[in-house]
Order: structure tokens, then C-alpha cells, then sequence
């Protein structure tokens, strides 16, 4: 069986180090910063739609490559200071018996320093971000790329994941899902879009596969 995991809010909360890159970017542009709170509602589909997120209506293009350079750098630099693992990821990812991969929106520059910080790179076969491929979740083809990459059918695989992206893009693709309900799902009740099962808590993972 191949496993295959989102990555914020799935497996790390990124959370406060993107609310901060984000306002040191607002604070060089002169705009009025955001809470971690908000950032929690923006995440999910990539850097270019978290900034237009949280420039809260300025729908300016040349603003909006502006913001995203800066953002980036600033996050680049600082990508890993406040980021935390959920309680119980390492040592579960230590003893679940397959095959394990993420997919996540976030670009693909900034996964490697991530995992390899927080110790759990080793866990993974492959890894791919939200500009690796022409689509992203809730496109399903990610999730068959890197079935594909692995050897693995759709119907050998499980996708995990905080969010409708990963529910739906499971669904597309012919894969059961596992959704957490405790990370970011834009307010939302994960609920709503019928994962196969949900859990409260990462380490429940150990009893569901």
C-alpha cells in the first residue's frame, strides 16, 4: 500500500512562519498585516492564491507578483523557525509498514528544508509540490503521478489529508481518503465532502490502516 500525505496542516502547521513572512512582506509594502487565524483560512491552494488571499481584495496583478517575490524570500529565509510536527507524526510515519509519499500544494522549493528539519525526510519516497506538475489538488493528477512513480494503483493507495483539495482530488483519482480534522479546511468542516474515514488525531492512523 502507498501512502500519500498532504503536508501543512496534515503533517506539520506552518502556520505561524507563513504569517510571518507574510507581514514582514506587508510591513516593506506598507500594507496592514494579517493574523495567524486569517493565514489559517488562506492556506491551501498554493503561494500565488494565499497572497491574493491575504491581500484582501487588491486585485492588482503587478501588486500581486510583487507581494509573491518578496513573500517568498522572506519565506525562504525563515521556513522552518516556529514550523511544528502535530502530535504523534514522527513516531507514527516511524511505524506505519508502507510505502510513503506527499503531495501538497506548497511550492516544491520549501518542502525539502522542512522535512529535512523537522526529521522526517527519511520517512518519504518522493515528494511534490503545488508548481510540479501543470495541475495541483484537487486535481487528480498528482496523486497518479506519483502513484505512477511508485508502481502503485490508485486502488492501492490512500490519500491523507486536512482539506476538501485532498478529499476531492482522492476522489478524481480513484483513491480512498483519510481526512485530520484538525488542520486548515478554510473554516470548513472536513465532513462535508465524505471522506472515507476522518480522524482526530495522526496517531489514530496506526488503527485505521
Amino acid at each position: 500500500m502507498l501512502l500519500i500525505f498532504d503536508l501543512d496542516g496534515t503533517l506539520i502547521d506552518s502556520v505561524p512562519d507563513i504569517t510571518d513572512a507574510i507581514n514582514k512582506t506587508f510591513d516593506e509594502l506598507g500594507i496592514e498585516r494579517v493574523s495567524e487565524e486569517d493565514v489559517r483560512n488562506y492556506l491551501g491552494n498554493g503561494a500565488r492564491t494565499l497572497i491574493e488571499r491575504a491581500l484582501r481584495g487588491k486585485n492588482d496583478e503587478k501588486l500581486l507578483q510583487k507581494t509573491l517575490k518578496i513573500f517568498k524570500n522572506h519565506y525562504k529565509n525563515n521556513v522552518c523557525n516556529k514550523t511544528t510536527l502535530y502530535p504523534g507524526v514522527k513516531e507514527t510515519l516511524e511505524k506505519l509498514p508502507y510505502k510513503k509519499a506527499i503531495v501538497t500544494n506548497k511550492p516544491y522549493e520549501f518542502v525539502g528544508e522542512i522535512l529535512k528539519t523537522l526529521e522526517i525526510d527519511r520517512y518519504f519516497e518522493m515528494y511534490i509540490g503545488g508548481e510540479s506538475l501543470p495541475e495541483k489538488k484537487p486535481s487528480p493528477l498528482p496523486l497518479l503521478y506519483v502513484c505512477e512513480k511508485t508502481g502503485y494503483k490508485p486502488s492501492e493507495a490512500v490519500m491523507i489529508g486536512d482539506s476538501k483539495n485532498d478529499i476531492l482530488a482522492a476522489r478524481n483519482a480513484g483513491i480512498k481518503s483519510i481526512a485530520v480534522n484538525y488542520g486548515y479546511n478554510y473554516g470548513e468542516d472536513v465532513s462535508i465532502y465524505k471522506p472515507d474515514i476522518i480522524i482526530d488525531d495522526f496517531r489514530k492512523l496506526l488503527e485505521v490502516l
